[in-house]
């Protein structure tokens, strides 16, 4: 009889565990769940340029959207600008002291081995003075230089044009089409470079040639035909910010405000899932 009870104690329990969806045996410890998989760890995304740059505006929101795209494991976004800076290691005659060339510094960067490298770089390489073939080859040096700086680390270089010198030069004659217009800027560049040659602190920050936007033009130009290159991609913000450049500045030409930076983050933002297929397809 005793034993009887105990069997039919035993078979309740058995019975009432299978219930519960617990097929393992009496007193067994529940087994321990696997451990979580480890986090990758943050990418790293470093930003370069001059003044534009270091004020920071259009990396902020920038940061702010791939936090939210990525908010367990957002990229890790390192500002790098400085005042004044130039890729082309040039500077005017009246400016402050030389102006700081990236070049001189960013082997520390790149000794970091960041994924993503951010470059916006132009503004001020032009020194703005008229077009020169001089000055045009040692901004495109400078380039070259990061290029093969950021590809000897494996990183992506992402190449920002140089937004537009928000001052529109001298006004064309009316009715004078596409060619003639390019012939006023060629003598007009023509003299202006002379003039230059004669006179250093002829044109500067302070003092800008008339059509330097025009200058800019031609740099941003090129810089588009890199975006070709493996671990490269260029973005072009100037045509968008040119579209509307009574709002993007006031009166400095130089600056970009709040709306600009909002159209050179932006216009990023846009080109970023293409720049990150083209990183994962190399």
């Amino acid at each position: 009889m005793q034993q009887s009870v105990k069997r039919l104690l035993k078979l309740t329990l058995l019975v009432s565990a299978t219930g519960l969806g617990w097929s393992g045996s009496l007193g067994a410890a529940e087994p321990t769940p696997p451990p979580a998989a480890p986090q990758p760890a943050p990418q790293q995304m470093f930003f370069l340029g001059d003044s534009i740059t270091k004020a920071g505006g259009y990396v902020r929101i920038i940061k702010d959207e791939l936090t939210k795209q990525n908010p367990t494991n957002p990229p890790q976004i390192h500002n790098f600008g400085h005042m004044s800076e130039t890729v082309s290691g040039l500077s005017e005659a009246y400016h402050p002291g030389r102006r700081p060339c990236v070049l001189n510094w960013v082997d520390a960067v790149f000794a970091e081995k960041p994924n993503w490298v951010v470059i916006c770089y132009g503004i001020n390489d032009g020194i703005y003075q008229p077009f020169n073939d001089k000055r045009f080859a040692a901004y495109q040096t400078g380039i070259e230089t990061l290029i093969k700086k950021s590809q000897a680390v494996g990183a992506h270089l992402i190449i920002l044009t140089p937004p537009p010198f928000a001052a529109a030069g001298p006004p064309f004659p009316p009715g004078t089409d596409a060619a003639a217009q390019e012939a006023i800027l060629a003598k007009a560049n023509a003299e202006a470079d002379a003039e230059a040659e004669k006179d250093p602190k002829k044109f500067g920050y302070r003092s800008a040639y008339p059509y330097y936007d025009q200058v800019l033009a031609r740099y941003c130009k090129w810089l588009l035909t890199l975006d070709s290159r493996d671990g490269v991609s260029v973005v072009d913000i100037r045509s968008p910010m040119l579209a509307r450049s009574k709002e993007t500045h006031g009166a400095d030409p130089i600056h970009p405000n709040a709306v600009g930076h909002s159209i050179m983050a932006a216009t990023f933002l846009k080109q970023w899932p293409a720049i990150q297929a083209k990183a994962k397809a190399k």
